[in-house]
């Protein structure tokens, strides 16, 4: 059994158990029932947001949540969570057929905090984001959803504060993966993303939201930077699944820390195989 099954065991406990989200049932003993209406006292309702119901069952549900992007998300920001930098990096080496001698650490929430920007996560929200002393990767997951001008500027604007930070130019790339990855670029870019640089960056900011626009102005030299220097790529769920594999069977069976990377990693490679939109299926 996989150990990804273990978090879609938390995911259900949290659907059949909404207390745990926050959320709190209004018993039936305060509905006031009137035909085909049903009215609650407005003291147990949030003034500023929805009320919820369940639309799906247990079975059902179980399925679905298996579907999602974002919880697909979760499984990989674990796995990348718990994986040394060295073995990171490692992956993407391969993947983008690079070769760096680097050990990445990852970033999530925390990203604009470490980076002084703490309202980014509010603005840009990477999938994944790894920095290491010689190159730094930004990542995005794509299933069926597209990409745009505007997401090409959040990640921009990510990449810019790191540099901000870190003060020293080096390789930044920016990587889709996606089931098809040359249409994906293709449907996004007005330009070949081969030869993005500096000279894009007034068009990116014309084709992009305000709240990402503002701050990267205010870093105009550095973001222009960035861009001159970035690379970005888009391979598929494929050539992901085809590393991690060669990988995990690289890994030795005789010792139990092996066996742990091996276990992650194809934990990862199952949840990749079953997703629907991946293209492996």
């Amino acid at each position: 059994m996989s150990w990804t099954n273990k978090y879609w065991d938390a995911v259900e406990q949290l659907y059949w158990t909404p207390k745990y989200l926050g959320l709190k049932s209004i018993s039936k003993k305060y509905w006031e029932v009137s035909g085909d209406r049903v009215s609650v006292p407005k003291e147990m309702t949030n003034p500023n947001g929805p009320l919820y119901r369940r639309v799906t069952t247990g079975k059902e549900f179980s399925k679905l949540v298996r579907h999602h992007e974002e919880t697909f998300n979760h499984i990989f920001e674990l796995t990348f969570g718990i994986l040394d930098g060295e073995i990171i990096n490692q992956i993407f080496c391969q993947l983008l057929r690079e070769s760096h001698q680097d050990r990445l650490k990852g970033y999530g929430r925390e990203l604009g905090l470490e980076f002084g920007f703490p309202k980014l996560y509010d603005i840009s929200q990477p999938d994944s984001f790894f920095v290491g002393n010689n190159w730094t990767i930004a990542v995005e997951l794509k299933f069926d959803a597209k990409t745009s001008m505007d997401q090409l500027a959040k990640y921009l604007l990510a990449l810019t504060l790191e540099r901000e930070q870190n003060s020293g130019r080096k390789p930044v790339h920016l990587v889709y993966i996606a089931p098809e990855p040359e249409k994906l670029l293709k449907d996004a870019f007005p330009f070949e993303t081969a030869n993005v640089g500096s000279h894009q960056l007034a068009r990116i900011l014309a084709e992009s939201k305000q709240s990402v626009v503002a701050p990267l102005l205010e870093m105009e030299a550095t973001a222009s930077s960035v861009l001159d220097d970035l690379a970005i790529s888009a391979v598929s769920w494929r050539e992901l699944d085809q590393v991690l594999h060669d990988l995990a069977m690289g890994f030795s069976r005789n010792n139990p820390e092996a066996r742990t990377v091996n276990n992650l990693l194809l934990g990862l490679l199952e949840e990749i195989r079953l997703h629907p939109a991946s293209g492996l299926k």
